[in-house]
């Protein structure tokens, strides 16, 4: 009898020691965990979960504050944040209006070489008004910048720990950083002091597995509890799967064809035209990608809270138009290199571009990179064609337009390197009218000339994917994998 008490004792207990854990895996390593030196999705997947930002996106795409536990605009160029109160960082200090301006200062100092700078470059000054409020002021109105204060690159950082962050990071997040193991996973561990309540999960495991084949593996078999970004392949085969749940929903994301404008053999915009009516987007989205995704036009997705434009696309599929454009430009019979990073789903697309341009008498050569080998290429002059994915992350238009297409941003962001003055001043014009109508009249106005002028071709907006076991309940996912919220998930 007591054996038999003893095991079933046992019995009851792995559920219970199973359920603390949560697993998920990632296809690479995060560059860094600091997220003011990175502006990759690899490791805000991970940093979100640590650190904190004063504003945070909600489902619906509304801004609503995190460690802003109030504010106002003082003036259209001061706006005043009151803080949370008793939110410390892990290592016990206080996350106080003095932290929030050393953070904010330092991902400004050009020093930090932080790649996201852009998004807080309008700020000049972060003043101390007292130990729970602090003054964020801007040289001139700036409209979205409660939605760049949400961004995960402006998460509040213990600045005295300065660059140890990349590989201890210290945040106020419900999580608190325990291990990395370089190419095989990181660890976080539930946080006891969460100013928000200590969350259900104990443990949060990022297994990286760089095929995603292994990825879904271990989904089915349990070694895995929930996945994200999964190809469209893979994806098709969980669909259905018992004990397991799917999703798919148009988040903030988007992709594209880059082209070097400054490069010789695409200045014509004749040969940029041409290459754009050679793309059969339906094709792609219906057929290679499966119907996970829409065709794309804009260079923002329709989900953009602020200033999506519904615009008619200029360069409809058009084989033969494409021909007579490329023989007008002198280009016929050219030869181009396209720069992609490693991507189940781009690497495909690359495939059948290259296709798509032979049939019009252009020779695509594809060059497929690791993410961080690929970043530098097309930042090089001699770069041709690049293919990449975004996230309008603030979900206002300001942020991909402006890093995409103002001059200032070449080559970090604007690696088409388009440079035209009225597009310059619209962007800059629309960062400083507070007013709505006007700012999103200046907005559709950048997106047709962009579309006349083709830096880039958005070639479609891929759904956000997703499988979990059932177990796991109640997490938020605010658009994309990298905004995953657990602080009210359980595991069963």
């Amino acid at each position: 009898m007591r054996r038999t008490l003893l095991l079933l004792t046992l019995l009851l207990a792995l559920p219970l020691a199973a359920a603390q854990t949560l697993t998920t895996a990632m296809s690479s390593n995060p560059p860094t965990l600091d997220p003011q030196k990175t502006f990759n999705g690899f490791s805000f997947g991970v940093t979100t979960h640590v650190y904190e930002t004063l504003f945070r996106v909600t489902t619906e795409g509304e801004i609503e504050g995190l460690l802003a536990a109030d504010w106002e605009y003082v003036t259209p160029e001061r706006l005043r944040v009151t803080l949370q109160e008793g939110v410390r960082f892990t290592d016990g200090t206080p996350l106080d209006a003095a932290a929030v301006k050393a953070s904010l200062e330092r991902l400004l100092d050009p020093a930090t070489a932080a790649p996201g700078r852009f998004v807080v470059s309008a700020i000049d000054a972060v003043e101390v008004v007292d130990e729970l409020t602090v003054d964020i002021v801007t040289g001139e109105p700036f409209a979205p910048l409660l939605a760049h204060l949400a961004h995960p690159v402006t998460a509040v950082v213990p600045v005295a720990h300065g660059d140890s962050l990349a590989r201890q990071p210290v945040g106020s997040g419900p999580f608190v950083f325990e291990s990395w193991t370089q190419g095989d996973s990181v660890v976080l561990v539930r946080n006891e002091e969460y100013w928000g309540g200590a969350p259900a999960i104990e443990r949060v495991v990022f297994r990286i597995v760089p095929e995603v084949s292994t990825q879904v593996v271990e989904l089915r078999s349990g070694g895995v509890d929930v996945l994200f970004n999964i190809p469209t392949d893979s994806f098709r085969q969980l669909q259905g799967v018992a004990n397991l749940e799917t999703n798919a929903f148009l988040g903030w994301g988007s992709v594209h064809l880059g082209f070097n404008t400054a490069h010789p053999k695409l200045q014509d915009v004749r040969v940029r035209q041409a290459i754009a009516h050679a793309i059969d987007k339906q094709l792609i989205v219906d057929e290679l990608l499966g119907g996970l995704a829409e065709v794309g036009v804009a260079p923002i997705p329709p989900t953009v809270r602020f200033a999506a434009s519904d615009l008619e696309d200029p360069y409809p599929y058009d084989p033969e138009r494409s021909r007579e454009l490329l023989s007008q430009a002198g280009a016929a019979g050219l030869t181009l290199t396209l720069d992609v990073y490693q991507n189940p789903d781009l690497e495909a697309v690359a495939q059948v571009l290259q296709a798509m341009l032979a049939d019009v008498g252009v020779t695509l050569e594809v060059r497929v990179q690791e993410f961080a080998a690929y970043s530098e290429t097309i930042q090089q002059d001699q770069a041709e064609l690049y293919a990449t994915s975004w996230g309008t992350v603030t979900l206002d238009a300001d942020y991909t337009l402006y890093a995409f297409f103002h001059s200032s941003e070449i080559p970090a962001n604007n690696g088409s390197r388009y440079a035209v003055p009225e597009v310059d001043d619209a962007l800059e014009a629309a960062r400083a009218t507070p007013d709505d109508a006007q700012r999103e009249q200046l907005y559709r106005m950048v997106q047709e000339r962009v579309l006349a002028d083709v830096p880039m071709v958005t070639l479609y907006y891929p759904l956000s994917t997703s499988a979990k076991r059932p177990g796991l309940q109640g997490e938020v996912v605010r658009f994309s994998w990298i905004n995953l919220d657990l602080r009210g998930a359980t595991l069963q």
